[in-house]
């Protein structure tokens, strides 16, 4: 029984050791590891605000006049109809600059890439 007591105190103590040695191990990684995201921006952030700039040169803050589009907004919001209206214009852009392909479009260009055609 005394045999079977150290045995097991043995084992017992090796997975404890084992245990500690784990945590220890984990905690020093998570103390030693550097976090990568921040050190990526605070890097570049000083970069990106001192380039920060408009991108169209037709384009100033002048030129866009806030306050403009902003009683524009107001005068359209007021009239429902004409709301309709400006979203219907908005629609009509929207579809002039981003043509949708259909269905039988789609199927002719499949057909002739199988086909061999294109």
């Amino acid at each position: 029984m005394k045999l079977v007591l150290q045995a097991v105190g043995k084992t017992l103590g090796r997975y404890i050791l084992l245990g500690c040695m784990l945590t220890l191990i984990s905690l020093a990684a998570l103390a030693l590891a550097p976090n990568q995201p921040v050190y990526a921006a605070g890097q570049y952030s000083n970069q990106t605000q001192k380039e920060a700039k408009i991108t169209d040169p037709a384009e100033s803050f002048e030129d866009l006049n806030p306050q403009a589009a902003y009683e524009d907004i107001l005068k359209t919001a007021q009239n429902p109809a004409k709301v309709e209206q400006v979203y219907d214009e908005s629609l009509k852009e929207y579809k002039g600059e981003h043509p949708e392909e259909g269905i039988v479009q789609k199927a002719e260009e499949l057909i002739q890439k199988v086909t061999g055609n294109e």
